[in-house]
Parts: C-alpha cells; sequence; structure tokens
C-alpha cells in the first residue's frame, strides 16, 4: 500500500520509560472506545523497545498502531538527551472498524459506483 495516514503523539520527559508509554497509550486508546489492549514486542527501526498495540473488538484481535522509546541515535544528534516516546495509530484501521471493512484495501477502492454509494459517517 503506497498511502498511510496516520495520528502520531510523542513525549519527550525526563522520566519517560516503557511504564510511561504504556500507559499514556491505555489512556489514549480508552478515549477511542478501545479497553482491551495488548502489546506485543515488535521492530520499528527508530525505536527500542518497540510494541504494536493490538485490540481485541467483537472477539478478534486488530492491530491498531505501533509504539516504542526512541533510540539515542536518532535523539542525541538533534541534542535530545531525555527519552522520547511515541506512538500512531492508522487511521485506516479506525475507518476499517467504523464501516465494517474487512481488507484495508476496500479504503482506496476504485470502483466508482461503490464509491457514489458510501456514505461516510461522523
Amino acid at each position: 500500500m503506497a498511502e498511510l495516514h496516520q495520528v502520531e503523539g510523542a513525549v519527550y520527559a525526563k522520566d519517560a520509560n516503557l511504564s510511561t508509554l504504556k500507559g499514556l497509550m491505555r489512556h489514549f486508546y480508552h478515549e477511542l472506545g478501545f479497553d482491551d489492549l495488548e502489546f506485543i514486542p515488535s521492530y520499528y527501526p527508530y525505536t527500542e523497545p518497540s510494541m504494536d498495540v493490538v485490540a481485541t473488538l467483537d472477539g478478534k484481535e486488530i492491530e491498531l498502531g505501533g509504539s516504542g522509546i526512541f533510540r539515542p541515535e536518532v535523539t542525541i544528534p538533534v541534542g535530545l538527551k531525555y527519552p522520547v516516546i511515541a506512538w500512531g495509530l492508522g487511521l485506516e484501521r479506525l475507518a476499517m472498524i467504523l464501516y465494517g471493512l474487512k481488507d484495508i484495501r476496500e479504503i482506496y477502492n476504485s470502483d466508482i459506483d461503490w464509491l457514489r454509494n458510501f456514505q461516510v459517517r461522523i
């Protein structure tokens, strides 16, 4: 997929750590209506440790986004001396949930009849 739309958050704080990140993410996703979360170790090149955020919705797991603590090689060259925790939420994932889509590629549908009949809800 060539396109990606993401909401991102980052916190720069002297005492920021993995527990801080998990707490912020629990609050962030709670505000979006997701309370049953799991944090799964993952790999992202600019963060370590890194985690995927997975929610259980209607008995099914859905990956919502990724997170981690920026590696010192990323932050020190720009003059940051404290940890930076960061997370991202793919907006396509939220659209899939909202509209009951099964395949993320449906969001980029080029079927003109389908697009004309698709109703946007906010």
